[in-house]
């Protein structure tokens, strides 16, 4: 405490000398007008409250008054982008912010800085002389980026204008996005997302549910019937017993969703797996004995596995356990489920060839099964008779006209040309995407890597060509030439692709591939070979793609749907086909905060039980899961 306090007088003895000289020279130059003025401005640093000696070197009063409230007329988004727009010439950018800034030792303003999100320092940068002129923020900026794991071997491309702070929100935005899309899923023909009432932001105390709306004719919408929905309905996962209280039962909780083509499943907080819809072959992991088409929410039979990530293919699912394991389930024919057979499987059965990689994230083609491990190794099988693994040697083997059967992998088999250990940092893969018939994977720095079926040109190769090999997409379109691109963010339609791309640090969405139904979100129905902007989205954080239709999260929490919209997908009314993105009104997505993050989660609703039989029923069904 004495040494806060020495720290402090000498801080306001500074402070004092710096305003004496600044004073006397601005009242030669200006005037006594400029003076008296000039005087206020510098008692703010100690009638603010700036100085503490019982708490702190720096009120975080004056930190947010004068690091984050921008001078009004020079606003600038602070999402999307860093702030580099928010001012259109020097002259007009806040002169006594930064007098009162440069009135501030360096190393407290460096402890200021460091508190600060991504979005505040380009604030900063972008509106303050003070910061503008040096490259404070860009040391902070690299200092952070050294704190993340995942950015390891990340640095800016100088040449094309990037600097550390770029590449901070950058790597930012990759987390947030991948977290973000846990919220929402789009299926063959419907939608399923965890939402809010609009009227409170997302970040509030408000409780999200489960909302679904589209084709139910398997009853993948999980509404107890098989009408369909053009508008989002509400779905319960059901209720359990409390564990320190028999007497109460307390709702289980939707953490993330995923779709299949016409099925749904939905990971609860505590790790537990649901499924419905249709599941003749066993998709939805409930036993052999299960009906064909389930329609609401049933718990896979999964004793002691938590389950923290899931994907849904045409036929078939993929679940990830808690500790990396993969459990696969459903249809089979084309080896999809890494079983080393042709077997069909109704309940979800571990992986057994991977049980010695960790496996993160998990994705499903129409007959192919997609795995990446946390090292950066990606694994694929099923289908490659277009290419979709990503085995090259498959395609000699095609070439010689040999039917599908043989263009197959029974066994998860590694991509050898993207191996860890041959690859820099910023080249190995952190996530993947698969469509009916191609994959894309998404690289640390930004790369998108694409293969298999591109015929309507869902690679964004510019060309229609299949690719056999996992091949580089190039991001810069014409007159682009010198701007730093970076992909945020992959999501695979069944023939078409959505990126999320930072362009320079503003984040905007691109797409391409067949348009039949308006799915690129581009005002029209023509097709693209490239990765091309859709019509503006605001602060984007997350995109999604659906068989023909797409979806985008923004910052707020608002959903925009775009594409086919027949069976009522698109979660609005008309039950038509939209063109541009279109916001879902009177919802909001729920932040991932809520669900992920245990510390700010919401408390899930509790009720007495409701007789005596329920609740030995719910006891026993209790202790038969856990057997």
């Amino acid at each position: 405490m004495a040494r806060k306090k020495d720290n402090c007088e000498e801080l306001l003895a500074v402070t004092a000398q710096r305003k004496s000289t600044r004073l006397a020279t601005r009242e030669k130059e200006h005037g006594q007008r400029e003076f008296e003025a000039e005087d206020r401005e510098c008692d703010t640093l100690s009638s603010n409250g700036s100085v503490n000696h019982d708490s702190q070197w720096v009120d975080s009063s004056f930190v947010d008054k004068q690091s984050v409230a921008l001078k009004p007329g020079l606003h600038c988004q602070t999402s999307g982008h860093l702030g580099q727009e928010g001012i259109s010439a020097t002259e007009t950018r806040s002169a006594h912010i930064s007098g009162l800034w440069g009135l501030l030792p360096d190393e407290i303003i460096e402890g200021i800085l460091r508190l600060c999100q991504p979005s505040q320092l380009g604030m900063l940068q972008s509106t303050c002389t003070y910061f503008s002129g040096s490259k404070l923020i860009d040391k902070i900026a690299k200092h952070k980026l050294k704190s993340v794991p995942r950015a390891k071997g990340l640095k800016p491309m100088k040449q094309d204008g990037e600097s550390n702070l770029t590449l901070l929100h950058f790597v930012n935005c990759q987390s947030a996005a991948a977290a973000q899309a846990t919220a929402v899923a789009c299926g063959g023909h419907h939608t399923t997302a965890l939402l809010v009432e609009q009227g409170s932001t997302s970040k509030t105390e408000t409780r999200h549910a489960l909302f679904t709306f589209g084709r139910n004719f398997h009853g993948q919408l999980g509404s107890t019937d098989f009408c369909d929905r053009k508008s989002p309905a509400t779905v319960s996962l059901g209720f359990r017993s409390c564990q320190d209280n028999a007497d109460l039962e307390e709702e289980t909780m939707p953490a993330v969703v995923a779709n299949g083509t016409h099925h749904s499943t939905c990971i609860s907080r505590r790790g537990e797996l649901f499924a419905w819809g249709l599941g003749t072959h066993g998709e939805l992991g409930l036993g052999r004995w299960a009906a064909l088409e389930v329609s609401s929410p049933k718990q896979c039979p999964l004793a002691q596995i938590r389950i923290v990530s899931v994907a849904c293919g045409a036929r078939h699912t993929l679940a990830i356990g808690e500790s990396g394991s993969l459990w696969s389930c459903g249809k089979n024919s084309n080896g999809q489920l890494g079983s080393g057979n042709h077997l069909d499987t109704h309940r979800l059965q571990l992986v057994h060839n991977l049980q010695g990689s960790r496996i993160v994230s998990a994705a499903c083609g129409a007959q192919h099964s997609v795995a990446l491990a946390s090292d950066g190794s990606l694994f694929t099988w099923g289908d490659g008779s277009r290419g979709q693994l990503g085995h090259s040697q498959l395609q000699a083997v095609a070439g010689l006209g040999a039917d599908q059967v043989n263009v197959t992998l029974l066994l998860p088999q590694k991509i050898a040309r993207l191996e860890p250990s041959l690859l820099l940092p910023d080249s190995r893969v952190t996530a993947v995407s698969a469509g009916n018939y191609h994959t894309m994977a998404l690289t640390v720095g930004g790369s998108i890597l694409g293969f298999g079926s591109n015929e309507s040109g869902c690679l964004g190769l510019g060309d229609s060509l299949v690719r056999w090999r996992p091949t580089k997409v190039n991001l810069v379109l014409e007159g682009e030439e010198g701007i730093c691109m970076r992909a945020v963010q992959i999501a695979c339609g069944a023939g078409h692709t959505v990126a999320l791309i930072s362009r320079q640090g503003c984040l905007e969405v691109r797409t391409t591939g067949t348009n039949t139904w308006g799915q690129l979100g581009q005002g029209d129905r023509l097709m693209r070979y490239r990765f091309t902007p859709t019509l503006p989205v605001p602060r984007v954080t997350a995109v999604l793609a659906g068989d023909e239709h797409s979806a985008a999260v923004c910052e707020g929490g608002e959903l925009y749907l775009w594409g086919r919209g027949d069976s009522g997908q698109l979660g609005m009314s008309d039950g038509r086909a939209k063109w541009r993105p279109t916001a879902v009104k009177g919802f909001l997505v729920v932040h991932p905060d809520k669900t992920l993050r245990r510390s700010k989660r919401n408390q899930p609703y509790v009720r007495p039980c409701t007789s005596p039989e329920t609740k030995r029923q719910r006891v026993q069904d209790l202790s038969a899961h856990m057997m």
